[in-house]
């Protein structure tokens, strides 16, 4: 098992930073559809559109889920570790969207692309090396959900929306993950979650070869 091992560190070593240079390559001036926040309705309205806005957008839910994946390979109760840093890179990333008139979707594909295989190897780094991790998704995630809004087009409600559901989907997926491997501590569920991870690969490259193929 250990040469196996070996050759998956050196596939992620090789591809984790193709990924994201892609990704960084690949960033484009802002002419995409943005999501539809304000629906004339009251606070709770809005902050449906907001949780909705996440669960139809694939890259921000593939970054997510990869991220929960990836924290309980990590450690089994490791999220509570990193959260805060997830907590202040979402308000971070929403700055960010306001200010910088490009799409990141392709890079939030490449940033999946990176977290799933990083989720396969299983990687161990220190507490301050994940938490960076986390952060980042955090900060792609939250520029990548509200890009194409200038400020005060997006009511206060949707970004509660957006922050909960956001918390809800990496919380759901590390959850599921570390109970699993805690309650069922048998090689085959590892495995079975590593296999999961690769699946996240595979859609988010999928996603990304055709959103190239659209802007090529």
């Amino acid at each position: 098992m250990k040469p196996v091992s070996i050759r998956f560190d050196r596939l992620a070593a090789r591809l984790v930073p193709m990924a994201l240079a892609g990704g960084l390559f690949t960033v484009v001036p802002l002419d995409a559809q943005a999501h539809e926040f304000a629906l004339g309705g009251d606070a709770y309205q809005d902050f449906l559109a907001g949780g909705m806005a996440v669960l139809i957008d694939l890259p921000v839910m593939i970054a997510l889920a990869s991220t929960g994946i990836l924290v309980s390979m990590w450690k089994r109760d490791g999220l509570p570790l990193v959260w805060p840093a997830f907590l202040l890179a979402i308000p971070a990333g929403f700055v960010i969207a306001a200010l910088v008139p490009v799409d990141p979707v392709p890079l939030l594909f490449a940033t999946a692309i990176a977290l799933g295989l990083l989720a396969v190897v299983a990687i161990r780094p220190g507490v301050r090396i994940m938490s960076a991790i986390v952060f980042l998704t955090g900060l792609l995630t939250g520029w990548g959900i509200l890009a194409g809004h200038a400020w005060g087009e997006v009511p206060p409600g949707a970004y509660a929306g957006i922050f909960g559901l956001f918390n809800l989907v990496l919380a759901t997926s590390a959850t599921i993950v570390s109970t699993g491997l805690k309650r069922l501590p048998y090689g085959w569920v590892e495995i079975s979650f590593r296999a999961l991870a690769s699946w996240m690969v595979a859609i988010a490259m999928m996603g990304w070869a055709f959103l190239l193929g659209q802007t090529g």
